[in-house]
């Protein structure tokens, strides 16, 4: 399955044999990815990067739709619906960049599409998690419409911090 975004802009299924991809991607980007995403430490190898998407992939979440972003032909990051939850029809999305891809508009441009990648769901609200730190983030989800409707505080440790995880929502 392959979603068009925009010219420069397209998203394909997560696979298995996107690891050598990832692994680049995280390793050229490893810095700014691991400001804020824990896991970004644990993707070093070929393997761990297999398991990193294969975790994603094969989550067992109710809704779960993992991503490739492709920018200008390059594997450029993730974009994720991370899970439905059935009994709220909420739509967790998560999603990063690498460092060169960052600030094209790309995930804002993404989002977008959201309604149609949801169409078939039962989802109608979409659900942002975003480190306190997490600026950009923080930012896309504004910029989508949402509102910060709780957080959970000392969520993660990262870089010896203990930080926030701010939790915004928008109506489909």
């Amino acid at each position: 399955m392959h979603i068009q975004i925009a010219e420069h802009i397209k998203l394909a299924l997560l696979v298995e044999s996107d690891a050598a991809d990832i692994l680049k991607t995280v390793n050229l980007s490893r810095a700014s990815l691991g400001k804020f995403l824990p896991w970004v430490e644990g993707v070093s190898n070929i393997e761990s990067a297999k398991k990193y998407i294969l975790d994603r992939v094969n989550s067992g979440l109710d809704g779960s739709l993992w991503f490739t972003i492709y920018y200008k032909g390059n594997l450029s990051g993730i974009f994720a619906v991370k899970s439905i939850c059935p009994e709220l029809n909420v739509a967790e999305l998560g999603y990063w960049l690498s460092s060169d891809a960052q600030g094209n508009g790309i995930i804002s441009q993404v989002i977008t599409r959201v309604p149609i990648i949801l169409k078939n769901t039962s989802a109608k609200i979409i659900e942002f998690r975003c480190l306190e730190q997490n600026v950009a983030s923080i930012k896309i989800a504004l910029k989508s419409g949402a509102s910060l409707v709780g957080a959970i505080p000392n969520f993660v440790s990262v870089g010896n911090t203990l930080q926030q995880l701010n939790i915004y929502q928008v109506a489909l």
